[in-house]
C-alpha cells in the first residue's frame, strides 16, 4: 500500500506514522505501507487491488468541488444542517461533510451508493475549526486517522467512525490531550450513526430532519435476550436435512440459510426446521424470510444490514422471536447495538466461499476490538449482556484464536458439512471452546 501526501499537508506525514504505530501496538500490520509526497492537490491511496484518489475541498477550486473523478472530498468547512446537507449530495455525491452541527453535537454525513449515510458524535466533542480553542491539531488528528483506517484496509464509513472515537474526548472528561492518543477503544467516545438511513434519504423538511437522531438512541422495540452462553456451536446449513442430522449430534443452535427465495419447498423447509428444533429442544434461527419465521412460530430470525429497514421490527419483537444481525465493521456494529437485538454476528472474521461478501474479512484483531466494545455495552457476565456470534471461514484450525477474542458463540458452515466425521467434528470444536472457558475460569480463580 503506498500512501502519498500532498506537499501543502506534508506534516500529516508524522502524524499519519504515528497513528499506523499505534495500530501497530494493537496487532495490525504496517510492514506493507509506504509513505510519500504527492506534487497534486489530492491524497492518493495505491495498492495492487485499490486506487483510491481524494482531497479537501480547501485544496480544490471552487469549479472543481464537484469532480466525480474523485473518490470522495472531505469538507471540513461547509457544516450544512442535515437537510441542506441530504439536498447537497444529490449534486456534489462524492462530498463528505464533516463536523456539521445542531443541538450542540457533531454530524458527519456523506452517501454510500445510494444511500445518505450519518453519523452524530458527543456534544463534548469540540468543533474541529474552532482554532480559539487550540484545536487545530484536532482537525489534523481527524484527518490522520481517517488516512491511516483507510491505509489499514477499513471502508470509509469504519474510517470515519475510528476518524470521530479517536479525537472524542472520553465521558468522564472534558479535555482531548494530542499526546495520549491511543487506538480507540472507549466506547463512550465512539459516534452513534443513524438506525435507519432511509429516512435520510426521504423527502424532508428542514424541521423534520432535528429528529433524525438522539444522542442517546433508544430501542423502538425489545427482542427476547439470550443468555450469553446459551449458544455455543453454532452450525449454518441449507436444508431441514441436515438440521436434522445436527440435532441428533446435539448441536442446540442452529440455522437455516435457503439463498434462493425461488426455491420450490421454500416453506416445507423452514416448517421442518422449525418443527425439528421443538422436537429437539433446539435454537433453530431462519435467516432472512422473517414472515415465515413468524407465521411458523421459529425460536429466531436472522437479519443482514440490509433487512433491517424491510422487517417489520416490531412484529418480530412481539412475536417473541429472538433476533440475531449481521455486521462487518465498526459502523454496522454501533448502529445495530441500538437495536440490542438477541444477539449480534461479527464476521466475515476469514475468507469464505459461502457466500458473496462486499466487505473484506475482519480479521483476529478487529474481531478482538469489536467485542471489547460490545463488552462495555453491558456487564461480561455469562447470565446478561449481548451475546456474539463470530462467522466467516472458521474451522478446526482457527478455532482456538477466535474463541479466544472473547466471543460467545462460533457459526460454521463448510467446517461440518464438509467433514467426513461430523460427530467427531463438532466434539473437536466444543473441546476446544470448553477448555478455553476452562483456562480463563482458572485465571480468574
Amino acid at each position: 500500500m503506498k500512501l502519498q501526501i500532498p506537499a501543502q499537508h506534508v506534516e500529516l506525514t508524522g502524524k499519519v506514522q504515528r497513528c499506523l504505530l499505534i495500530a501497530e501496538q494493537h496487532g495490525f500490520s504496517i510492514g506493507d505501507i509506504e509513505l510519500g509526497v504527492s506534487q497534486t492537490r489530492t491524497f492518493r491511496l495505491l495498492s495492487d487491488d485499490m486506487d483510491v484518489e481524494f482531497a479537501l475541498t480547501s485544496a480544490l477550486k471552487v469549479e472543481e468541488r464537484t469532480t466525480h473523478i474523485l473518490k470522495f472530498v472531505l469538507d471540513y468547512d461547509s457544516q450544512p444542517s442535515l437537510f441542506d446537507a441530504k439536498n447537497l449530495l444529490v449534486e456534489k455525491p462524492s462530498v463528505i461533510f464533516i463536523g456539521s452541527f445542531h443541538e450542540n453535537q457533531a454530524v458527519d454525513i456523506w452517501r454510500c451508493g445510494d444511500e445518505i449515510r450519518s453519523q452524530i458524535t458527543s456534544d463534548k466533542q469540540k468543533d474541529l475549526r474552532d482554532e480559539s480553542q487550540g484545536t487545530h491539531s484536532t482537525l489534523e488528528s481527524h484527518l490522520a486517522w481517517l488516512i491511516t483506517s483507510l491505509c489499514l484496509g477499513f471502508p470509509i464509513e469504519d474510517a470515519l467512525v475510528l476518524a470521530r472515537a479517536s479525537i472524542s474526548v472520553k465521558a468522564d472528561s472534558d479535555i482531548y490531550d494530542v499526546s495520549r492518543e491511543t487506538w480507540p477503544v472507549d466506547f463512550s467516545t465512539f459516534p452513534v450513526p443513524a438506525l435507519m438511513p432511509s429516512k435520510l434519504n426521504a423527502e424532508l423538511k428542514p424541521s423534520q430532519a432535528d429528529t433524525l437522531h438522539q444522542s442517546q438512541p433508544i430501542s423502538p422495540v425489545a427482542f427476547k435476550a439470550l443468555r450469553k452462553d446459551s449458544l455455543g456451536l453454532y452450525p449454518v446449513v441449507s436444508n431441514a436435512e441436515w438440521i436434522e442430522k445436527l440435532l441428533l449430534l446435539g448441536i442446540k443452535t442452529i440455522q437455516l440459510r435457503v439463498k434462493d427465495p425461488s426455491t420450490a419447498d421454500l416453506e416445507e423447509q423452514i416448517v421442518q426446521a422449525i418443527r425439528l428444533g421443538e422436537k429437539y429442544q433446539a435454537q433453530v434461527f431462519i435467516n432472512d424470510y422473517w414472515e415465515l419465521a413468524i407465521k411458523h412460530g421459529a425460536f429466531g430470525v436472522h437479519l443482514g444490514q440490509e433487512d433491517i429497514e424491510t422487517a417489520d421490527l416490531q412484529k418480530i419483537a412481539t412475536s417473541g422471536m429472538c433476533l440475531g444481525v449481521s455486521t462487518h465493521g465498526y459502523h454496522e456494529l454501533l448502529r445495530i447495538s441500538q437495536l440490542s437485538p438477541s444477539y449480534i454476528a461479527l464476521g466475515h472474521i476469514f475468507p469464505t466461499t459461502t457466500k458473496q461478501m462486499p466487505s473484506k474479512p475482519q480479521g483476529l484483531t478487529r474481531l478482538k476490538l469489536y467485542q471489547g466494545l460490545i463488552n462495555q455495552m453491558n456487564d461480561n457476565s455469562q447470565e446478561s449482556g449481548i451475546p456474539t456470534v463470530a462467522i466467516g471461514g472458521i474451522d478446526l484450525s482457527t478455532a482456538s484464536m477466535v474463541w479466544s477474542c472473547g466471543v460467545s458463540s462460533l457459526a460454521v458452515v463448510r467446517a461440518i458439512t464438509l467433514s467426513t466425521n461430523p460427530r467427531e467434528t463438532i466434539a473437536d470444536f466444543n473441546n476446544i471452546m470448553n477448555a478455553y472457558q476452562e483456562r480463563t475460569e482458572e485465571v480468574l480463580c
